[in-house]
């Protein structure tokens, strides 16, 4: 049996340990409340980045349909870039960057020194985005616009040569003059746009040999009539050449117009995710 003694003496012992430690003695109790801190916070910072996901990826889906429908689409891009639009004006992205503050706050009083804990999106930056894409849906629908009398024109002439043969100059003359009217317009596009001029110079070529032998069609001139169409065939001889200069540069402006608000928008996206897996790293680390 311990003796009165050897109680006394332990219990002088625990009081010197407790003097000399000081109250700064790590508990292991604050320790394991510190990260219990951390992965609630954790959990709430990864609820508000897949909420933000969330509510992003609709808004991208609707404006890469509508950066499709620019360059091939027969509907307008406008209505979709504008829905895009406001399906990001609607997004608040505070609570993502209130939880990540309040993360970054446990992790540092749980690990000082620990890595800072930054926020994916900067207040002002997806209404920023928005703005750029309700911009861009009146210049989407005139580049639309303006692609479809290209893409008019050679039908066009297609149908004056059909009305030659059956005869029916006048016809055949209010169609080239359609397709002169088209091509103007087209030529006077300033839009920057290296292989446009391809297409431009191939086209008015060909409609000036056509407004050649309608003209000689007309009056019946046989001769001036042989030349034109001689001419006429000459130059479809380079009609591929310029179809591939139109699709390249409808393609390179199509996609250039909203590539700035699509590159924001992924590259904020991406940044979401990435986030994601941070909150994945440190639940992992933190011991859930």
């Amino acid at each position: 049996m311990i003796g009165i003694r050897a109680v006394l003496a332990l219990g002088l012992v625990t009081i010197g340990l407790a003097t000399i430690l000081g109250p700064g003695w790590p508990d292991p109790g604050i320790g394991l409340a510190a990260q219990r801190l951390v992965i609630e916070r954790a959990v709430r910072a990864d609820a508000a980045l897949a909420a933000l996901e969330q509510g992003v990826a609709p808004g991208l889906e609707a404006a890469r349909q509508a950066s499709a429908r620019v360059v091939t689409g027969d509907e307008g891009p406008g209505p979709l870039f504008r829905t895009a639009a406001v399906l990001l004006t609607d997004l608040d992205a505070s609570d993502v960057r209130d939880a990540a503050a309040r993360l970054d706050g446990a992790r540092q009083a749980a690990m000082p020194g620990a890595p800072v804990v930054a926020t994916p999106v900067d207040a002002g930056e997806i209404a920023s985005i928005a703005a750029q894409l309700h911009g861009t849906a009146d210049a989407a629908d005139a580049f639309v616009t303006m692609r479809r009398r290209a893409e008019r024109v050679t039908g066009t002439l297609d149908e004056a040569l059909t009305f030659l043969e059956r005869g029916e100059a006048d016809l055949a003359s209010e169609r080239v003059a359609a397709a002169r009217g088209e091509h103007d317009i087209i030529a006077g596009w300033e839009v920057g746009l290296p292989t446009l001029p391809v297409w431009i110079g191939t086209v008015d070529a060909m409609i000036g040999a056509m407004e050649r032998l309608v003209a000689a069609t007309q009056v019946g001139n046989r001769e001036d009539a042989a030349a034109a169409a001689s001419d006429v065939a000459a130059v479809a001889d380079d009609a591929a050449t310029a179809d591939r200069a139109l699709r390249i540069a409808i393609g390179e402006g199509g996609t250039s117009i909203a590539s700035t608000p699509l590159g924001r928008l992924a590259d904020l996206l991406g940044r979401v995710r990435d986030a994601r897996a941070e909150m994945a790293m440190i639940l992992q680390t933190a011991g859930r």
